[in-house]
C-alpha cells in the first residue's frame, strides 16, 4: 500500500474533520438517549446495530461529497438507448400494478370465499390512509368553526377523524377531486391517479438514471422497484406514487438546468407530503455541483437558487392552510403529538423500540401484529441501511444526501407504523440494490428474495395484519 501524499492528505482532511465530528455528535447522542431512556439489553443492541450501518454508511458518502463539490462536470453518457425503451418501462409498470391489483382481488376472494364481490374488492382498497385522503378530496378539511376548545372532542367518532385529517396534506387529494367531480366516485378517482402516477414516476426514475448510467443499470432500477416488497401501497389511493413522480421529476428537471419547472415540482411534492421537504438536500448538492454553470453563467446559478428555495415554499403552502382551517399555522403537529404520540426522534430509537414490541408480540402468540407490522418494519430498517453502507460509494454524493436525510426524519418518528410504506417511496432504495446486483447470480438471488417477500406481504396486506 502506497503511502499517502500531502496532497492527498490535505484533501482528505475535510472528509476526515466532518466524518469524526459526525460520529461524535453521533456517540453523544446515543449516550444521551441510553442515560435519559434506560432502554434494554435487546433495544439497545437494536439501537447498536442501526448507529453502526449508519456509520459506516456515512463514512463512505463523506468522501465522495467532499469529491463531489470539487468537480463540476460529469462523466457523458455515450451508450445508445434502445428503441421505445421509455415506452418499454411504462408498459411493465402498467403491467405490474394489474398483476398486484389482480392478486389482491385473487387474495380477498380466497379470504371472504362466498361473500367476495367484485365491488367489495374495489372498496377494499379504503384501508390504510385512504380514507382520510378521500374525504379530504370529496370535502376538504374541516373548517375552523367546527373545532371546539374543550377535550370532548378527542373522543373517538368520525367528527374527530375528519378534525384530525389535517395532518393529510392537500397536494393529493387536490389532485384527485377533478376526476372526482368527472367520475362521481371518489374511489375510483383516487385509484386512477395513482395508476397513472406510478407508471409515470417509473419513467421519469429511468430517465433520471439515464443522465449517468447505461440502460441496463437504470432498467434494473426500475425493476428493483417493481420487485420491492409493498409495491401495493403504489396502487392505493394515497400519496406515494405521486410523491414520487413529483420528487423524481424536480430532480430531472433541476439536474436538465429546468430550474423552474424543477421549482414547480419540488413545491407541489412539499405540498403533498412532508417528507418533500427534504428534497433541498439533493437540490442544494447539485446546485453546488453545478456552480459556476459553464453555461448560463450567473443567472441560470440564480434560477437554481430560487428552485431551491420554491421547494419549502410549497410546505409554507400548507402551514397557510393549517392556519386558515384551524387558527394555527402548525395545528398538524398539535394532532400528531396528541392523537398519534408521535414525535421527531432518533432512528436509532424506533430500532430499539420495534424489536422490543416484535419480542413482546412473539411472546403473547400474536402473529397478525409480530409478522405484519414489526417484522416488516424492522427488515426495512436494517436492510436499507445495511444497502447504503455497502453502495454509499457508488451513488451520486446528492442521492445518497437525500437517503441519509429522508431515512433520518421518516425512520424517527417516536410512534412508527409505516416505516416499509416511507422506505419503499425512497427510490435511492431502488438505486442501492441496482448497484448490488451486477452479476446474473446477484439478480436471481435478488429475485428470489425480494419476490416471495412481496407475495408474503401483500398477503399481510389483505389479511390486514397490521400492515399500514
Amino acid at each position: 500500500m502506497k503511502p499517502e501524499t500531502e496532497e492527498q492528505i490535505k484533501r482528505q482532511l475535510p472528509a476526515r474533520i466532518i466524518s469524526g465530528a459526525g460520529i461524535l455528535a453521533l456517540v453523544c447522542a446515543f449516550v444521551l438517549w441510553i442515560v435519559t431512556e434506560q432502554p434494554n439489553a435487546a433495544g439497545i443492541a437494536a439501537a447498536a446495530c442501526s448507529v453502526l450501518l449508519f456509520v459506516l454508511g456515512c463514512l463512505r458518502f463523506v468522501p465522495e461529497w467532499m469529491t463531489f463539490w470539487r468537480t463540476r462536470t460529469d462523466p457523458v453518457r455515450t451508450d445508445p438507448e434502445p428503441k421505445h425503451a421509455l415506452l418499454g418501462v411504462a408498459l411493465l409498470a402498467v403491467a405490474v400494478e394489474i398483476l398486484l391489483f389482480g392478486l389482491v382481488t385473487l387474495a380477498l376472494s380466497v379470504r371472504d370465499g362466498n361473500g367476495f364481490t367484485l365491488r367489495g374488492s374495489v372498496e377494499f382498497w379504503r384501508c390504510l390512509d385512504s380514507g382520510h385522503y378521500l374525504d379530504i378530496a370529496r370535502e376538504w378539511y374541516v373548517p375552523k368553526s367546527f373545532l371546539e376548545t374543550t377535550e370532548e372532542w378527542f373522543q373517538t367518532g368520525d367528527d374527530v377523524g375528519r378534525a384530525v385529517q389535517l395532518v393529510f396534506l392537500p397536494g393529493y387529494p387536490l389532485a384527485v377531486y377533478p376526476l372526482y367531480r368527472i367520475f362521481g366516485n371518489d374511489l375510483a378517482a383516487g385509484l386512477a391517479v395513482s395508476f397513472a402516477a406510478f407508471p409515470a414516476a417509473c419513467c421519469v426514475l429511468y430517465r433520471l438514471l439515464r443522465l449517468d448510467r447505461d440502460h441496463r443499470r437504470a432498467f434494473r432500477t426500475v425493476v428493483m422497484l417493481l420487485l420491492l416488497p409493498g409495491g401495493f401501497f403504489f396502487l392505493a389511493p394515497m400519496s406515494e406514487s405521486l410523491y414520487l413522480l413529483l420528487a423524481l421529476s424536480a430532480l430531472y428537471c433541476f439536474r436538465k438546468k429546468r430550474y423552474l419547472a424543477a421549482g414547480l415540482f419540488g413545491a407541489y411534492c412539499a405540498f403533498t407530503r412532508t417528507v418533500g421537504l427534504l428534497l433541498v438536500a439533493p437540490l442544494v448538492l447539485e446546485w453546488i455541483h453545478a456552480f459556476p454553470a459553464k453555461h448560463g453563467g450567473r443567472k441560470k446559478w440564480l434560477l437554481g437558487a430560487l428552485s431551491v428555495l420554491l421547494v419549502p415554499a410549497g410546505f409554507a403552502a400548507y402551514l397557510w392552510i393549517n392556519n386558515t382551517v384551524s387558527g394555527s399555522p402548525f395545528q398538524f403537529l398539535t394532532y400528531q403529538h396528541r392523537w398519534w404520540s408521535q414525535y421527531l426522534g432518533w432512528f436509532f430509537n424506533t430500532a430499539a423500540y420495534q424489536t422490543n414490541y416484535l419480542i413482546n408480540a412473539i411472546g403473547e402468540g400474536s402473529r397478525e401484529t409480530a409478522l405484519g407490522l414489526w417484522l416488516p418494519n424492522i427488515v426495512w430498517h436494517f436492510g436499507t441501511l445495511a444497502l447504503f453502507a455497502l453502495n454509499a460509494k457508488k451513488l451520486r454524493p446528492s442521492y445518497a444526501a437525500w437517503f441519509l436525510a429522508y431515512f433520518g426524519v421518516a425512520i424517527g418518528a417516536t410512534w412508527l407504523l409505516s416505516g416499509p410504506r416511507y422506505l419503499l417511496s425512497m427510490p435511492v432504495v431502488a438505486m442501492m440494490l441496482a448497484a448490488c446486483t451486477e452479476k446474473r447470480w446477484q439478480k436471481i438471488l435478488a429475485a428470489c428474495v425480494l419476490v416471495p417477500l412481496s407475495v408474503l406481504y401483500l398477503l399481510a396486506f389483505v389479511y390486514r395484519w397490521q400492515v399500514w
